[in-house]
């Protein structure tokens, strides 16, 4: 399918589904009750052992845009997406886990915002973190880039990525399906950070669409795909020496030796906030040079029980060029999002 410029985009929600019958509902309904609905939802079970396909059923009922895959073998996450995918024919699609959910106006926030520009490569907003039983936590940590809903330009896309790393929240990441199926799709080899890089490399070639508003929730939650990425060491390096090797390809104005050296410095961060400051002396094997020399300094003189101070030295031994972005984009900016919510009425989810 192509896009007509003079419409607004089709999207699709595809939700790939391992065990989280107990989740299913909320997901589901979220998308369901839209006022604007998608233009296609499929889910993929992928060859659960509760009750999943049963709650996935009784929720949509006959609802004509739903399809339910059914798989009968266990391929992981990224494979229930590469055949949900096979599916799908409309211009964008979001990928959502069974145990996040949306918000309502999410999919006429991102057509509005995706019309500003010219087909960017994806649509991101902000998100609010949630725990095991709904309970509202805060809002994620993303850096604010814009005051309005914005589409920026590769060029835009490439200074935004220097500056902040990234600058989206994966549960309302609405990728163009063209040129994610164009870049391969996501590469099971990256596990959790998969679609991070992914999103990375597709908005510094094709700009990208932004909304600074929550249209999404994140729930934290142990054992999530990200969270087995991040917490084993020796994985996390054999990604990073992969994507040294292939990033130039995604993304050549990206992926320069310079920011694969960033990229790596904050995703072993990322690894030290997962393991709530543990282990920094395994990490500084791999981090070497004077910087691992600090984190095992850190690691001897400061107390596992100061698991903040722990990570908070983490983060100015490898991340020093991104404490003034921390502070003004991340932190400044969440609390300005907070209070124009507040005073527009909006409260976290319940």
């Amino acid at each position: 399918m192509i896009m007509n410029r003079n419409t607004n985009p089709s999207i699709a929600v595809l939700v790939p589904n391992w065990n989280d019958a107990r989740y299913l509902p909320r997901c589901l309904r979220s998308v369901l009750d839209q006022s604007l609905t998608p233009d296609e939802f499929v889910i993929v079970d992928d060859c659960s052992t509760d009750d999943s396909v049963a709650v996935i059923r009784a929720t949509v009922g006959e609802t004509p845009y739903v399809k339910v895959v059914a798989l009968e073998k266990n391929q992981g996450v990224y494979g229930a997406v590469a055949e949900g995918l096979r599916h799908i024919t409309s211009d964008y699609v979001l990928f959502l886990s069974a145990n996040d959910f949306v918000l309502p106006g999410i999919f006429d926030r991102a057509q509005k915002a995706i019309a500003l520009g010219d087909r960017p490569g994806l649509w991101s907003a902000l998100a609010w973190l949630v725990d095991d039983v709904d309970r509202p936590l805060r809002l994620q940590p993303s850096p604010l880039v814009s005051l309005s809903d914005t589409c920026f330009t590769p060029r835009d896309c490439l200074r935004l990525a220097h500056v902040h790393g990234n600058w989206f929240t994966g549960t309302t990441l609405i990728y163009r399906r063209d040129v994610l199926e164009e870049m391969g799709g996501f590469d099971p080899a990256y596990g959790g950070l998969s679609d991070l890089i992914t999103a990375l490399s597709i908005a510094t070639r094709y700009g990208a669409a932004y909304s600074p508003s929550p249209c999404g929730i994140i729930r934290v939650h142990e054992g999530s795909v990200l969270s087995g990425t991040l917490r084993d060491y020796g994985r996390l390096e054999k990604l990073l020496e992969r994507l040294s090797l292939r990033g130039p390809a995604l993304s050549p104005a990206l992926w320069t030796p310079g920011f694969l050296l960033r990229t790596a410095l904050r995703f072993r961060f990322a690894a030290v906030r997962a393991a709530e400051g543990r282990q920094l002396t395994t990490l500084a094997g791999f981090v070497g040079g004077v910087r691992g020399a600090m984190l095992r300094l850190i690691d001897r003189v400061v107390p596992q029980s100061a698991r903040r101070t722990r990570i908070a030295g983490a983060f100015l031994m490898l991340r020093p060029f991104d404490v003034l972005p921390t502070v003004v984009h991340r932190v400044l900016g969440g609390l300005l999002i907070r209070t124009r919510l507040r005073m527009e009425g909006h409260r976290a989810p319940e």
